[in-house]
């Protein structure tokens, strides 16, 4: 009776700081996202952003202007662009914006570059101190088509003039599928002894990433069953990303549309390229 007496009585004196042990149910996010003006290749040729590092421009324009990849969204060194709350296991938020300026042009075309962003995450529930900043290199292999194969079948392996193709070939872009659920082991902010393990996954949600053919695959220089989605010829078109935290790895199923993208790295954007015509 004595022992059972004193296990009720230490049970009820743990009770109360076990129970404190809580999961961080919301954050603020801070992401400051930009181009690695020392890796773009080729090396000359290439207009950059030396303020910000946020935009990339190539080519002599043919009547349209030049192409270009530019960053909004991306924050900067002192202020990140900040998401909050963002809630574990909730809907994803609003993150970096890519947008790719596909226009007909001559001479140089980008060939390569990585991104490169970082993180600042701050438990908002219960509330704690910020984890150290993390930066992640995000690779994105690129395709600069030519236009107008014909009589052949564009790079993609579709026919010039119908659906992506219909304004000339469309341009090709491959993620890295190695960059979902990153994964970081947070410490309770209510209990010093105790930590639960979270997951920070990036979707691309404007587009949506999906398989690409074999020959969209191969033109890019990946491997078959890459994931990304193409550009059409004279237009610009922005990839929203999305960004999402939770309590366990993000399951990916290809859907038509839509398709997740990249954890916290943003693999970088490897572009191979072809000279548009």
């Amino acid at each position: 009776m004595k022992k059972l007496l004193l296990s009720t009585l230490c049970a009820a004196i743990l009770a109360p700081s076990m129970a404190q042990a809580t999961a961080i149910s919301q954050w603020s996010l801070g992401v400051w996202t930009r181009f690695d003006n020392n890796s773009v290749l080729p090396a000359s040729g290439i207009t950059k952003d030396n303020v910000n590092a946020q935009y990339l421009w190539w080519g002599t324009s043919t009547g349209s202007g030049q192409s270009g990849l530019t960053i909004t969204q991306g924050g900067t060194s002192s202020t990140p662009y900040l998401s909050s709350p963002v809630f574990t296991d909730g809907a994803a938020v609003d993150s970096v914006i890519i947008t790719h300026y596909n226009q007909p042009i001559t001479g140089t075309s980008l060939s390569s570059v990585d991104i490169w962003s970082t993180l600042t995450l701050t438990p908002l529930v219960p509330a704690g101190p910020a984890m150290p900043s993390q930066t992640m290199t995000y690779k994105i292999n690129f395709e600069e088509t030519d236009n107008d194969p014909r009589p052949s079948a564009c790079a993609d392996g579709g026919t010039y003039g119908v659906g992506v193709n219909a304004n000339g070939c469309a341009d090709i872009f491959v993620i890295s599928q190695g960059a979902l659920n990153y994964s970081f082991t947070m410490t309770d902010p209510d209990d010093a002894s105790s930590s639960h393990t979270y997951f920070v996954s990036f979707f691309e949600k404007t587009n949506g990433l999906q398989p690409l053919s074999g020959a969209a695959c191969s033109a890019a220089g990946a491997a078959p069953g890459c994931i990304g989605f193409e550009t059409m010829e004279t237009a610009n078109t922005p990839a929203q990303f999305v960004v999402q935290i939770t309590s366990r790895p993000v399951q990916v199923v290809p859907e038509p549309g839509t398709l997740a993208l990249m954890g916290l790295a943003l693999t970088g954007l490897g572009l191979a390229r072809r000279r548009k015509i």
